[in-house]
């Protein structure tokens, strides 16, 4: 249980000075990803959107310790030192305030990525950092993801995901997510198979009570989370 009614980690969407901590969340969720994701040209695209999860209560040491580590010099030239005094603020459902825009970075703990065609959403990478999992992240950019296929009016949320990672499948099945394929050698570093994944539409009155549900329960077990999806 959280410790009050307040979910440390939120969600917002990407900037372009996130892009370093974004690649390494990469490359440490998806180490034989290759080419790596060219995250500038995701943020021009008009189809993708990505969110990023922040800790609020990261210390401006621990930013800078994060950034530090980072290896790509170029990126880290470009993404500015210090944290702002950045506060997780409850928002209604699809309400959609104006995120917080600080002008120092914060401290990224995930991010995932969906491609919206036609009346598809398409989660294309979800990830959080290897040290913050068990927290309820995964979950809330999950249900980011969700939240903001709504917004753009979609009719299904889809994916695709190895067929031995049975962890992220109940994951995804929890939230409605059934195997509805399978993509042969989808992987290129071990040619592993892919399933597709696809929920039933998200507009049907018994997906939105099952994921009103789904939403209450993480607030209830991790604390109220701040989306501005």
């Amino acid at each position: 249980m959280a410790d009050d009614n307040q979910m440390r980690y939120a969600l917002r969407p990407m900037r372009e000075p996130d892009i370093p901590q974004v690649a390494a969340l990469e490359r440490e969720a998806f180490p034989t990803t290759w080419p790596p994701t060219s995250f500038r040209h995701e943020l021009k695209s008009s189809i993708a959107r990505y969110l990023v999860a922040w800790d609020t209560q990261a210390t401006e040491r621990e930013v800078n310790e994060a950034i530090g580590a980072l290896t790509n010099s170029q990126d880290v030239a470009s993404l500015p030192l210090g944290l702002g005094k950045v506060g997780a603020l409850v928002r209604r459902l699809f309400s959609r305030p104006a995120p917080p825009q600080p002008a120092e970075a914060d401290l990224l703990v995930g991010f995932v990525g969906v491609w919206f065609m036609v009346d598809e959403a398409h989660i294309t990478s979800i990830a959080s950092k290897e040290s913050h999992r068990g927290k309820g992240i995964g979950e809330l950019l999950l249900i980011g993801a969700t939240e903001l296929a709504h917004l753009h009016k979609t009719r299904l949320v889809t994916l695709e995901c190895r067929v031995s990672n049975t962890v992220a499948q109940n994951l995804y099945k929890k939230y409605g997510f059934k195997i509805v394929g399978r993509r042969k050698g989808y992987y290129q570093d071990n040619g592993e198979d892919a399933f597709i994944m696809s929920t039933d539409p998200i507009e049907s009155p018994e997906y939105q009570r099952a994921f009103g549900d789904l939403r209450r329960q993480h607030s209830e077990r991790w604390g109220v989370s701040s989306r501005y999806v």
